[in-house]
Formats: structure tokens, C-alpha cells, sequence
């Protein structure tokens, strides 16, 4: 079982809701993350170029992987996203391009996907610890009603 969360890209003011604001709610921890599909405006991770960045993350089966300080790192270069999925996982080799590439992220404690400039979608496995805490604040922050 999973907890979703779903919210407009733009708050009530019309600012745009970013990955890093929405990773800051996230807690510290020892996941491995991966970015398998972005297309956004900013720089890529590690310095990258937005291109290159792209192409990185498009060569690899497992996407671009990083540990949380470098995809908080990346996120605070990330001015908007257009389209993100970004997936934690427990070890890496738990990274399964060919589950992925299916929808199948059961097991991930999170994936946060960006939809078209519009929509963010926080999934959060129920096995993660403070998953329902998590859950909350998403809400609390971004004024989503309980579906």
C-alpha cells in the first residue's frame, strides 16, 4: 500500500511549487535516489548542463542515481520542472529498469513525478518510516484536501 499525494504545480499565489521546496519536507536519509526522466529548466545534476543532463539520464537503465545530498543538490538548481520522475530506493539494486519501465515502483519509499507544468504527485510506500507524517505535511503545506 502506497499513500498518494497529489497538488497544482502553482500555489494560491501563483508561484511555482519546486523540487526543492517539496524535497525539504522530506527527512534526511540513506535512500537511494534516481532520476529517471526530466525535463525542466535549471542545470543538471553535478554541474551538468540541462543536455547533458538529459542525456545522462536517458543512457542508463537505472537513470541518473545520487544519494539525497546530491539530489538535494540538483533540485536547488532546478528552477521548474516540466516532467520529473524520481524514485528512492531502499539499495541500489533495487532499481529496476524493467519494473520501471512497467509502472511498477512498489517498494520505492517515494516517487515524485511532475506532470506537464501542472501537477506534482508524491507516492509514499506505507512502509516508509514517517510515511503518514510525510503524508500530512505535503498536504498541510500545499492545502491538498484528503481525497
Amino acid at each position: 500500500m502506497s499513500e498518494l499525494v497529489e497538488f497544482q504545480m502553482h500555489d494560491t499565489e501563483g508561484e511555482i511549487v519546486g523540487l526543492a521546496s517539496l524535497l525539504a519536507l522530506v527527512p534526511d536519509n540513506n535512500w537511494v535516489w534516481s532520476v529517471l526522466d526530466f525535463d525542466g529548466i535549471g542545470q543538471g545534476a553535478a554541474g551538468m548542463g540541462y543536455e547533458e543532463f538529459r542525456q545522462k539520464v536517458g543512457s542508463s537503465p537505472q537513470g541518473y542515481v545520487m544519494s539525497w545530498a546530491q539530489v538535494r543538490e540538483f533540485a536547488t538548481g532546478v528552477r521548474q520542472c516540466f516532467d520529473l520522475l524520481l524514485v528512492a530506493a531502499r539499495e541500489r539494486r533495487l532499481l529496476d529498469p524493467e519494473r520501471f519501465a512497467a509502472g511498477d515502483f512498489a517498494g520505492c519509499p517515494l516517487v515524485l513525478t511532475a506532470s506537464d507544468s501542472t501537477w506534482w504527485t508524491v507516492e509514499i510506500d506505507a512502509d516508509t518510516e514517517g510515511a503518514s507524517a510525510l503524508a500530512a505535511g505535503l498536504r498541510a503545506r500545499y492545502r491538498v484536501e484528503m481525497g
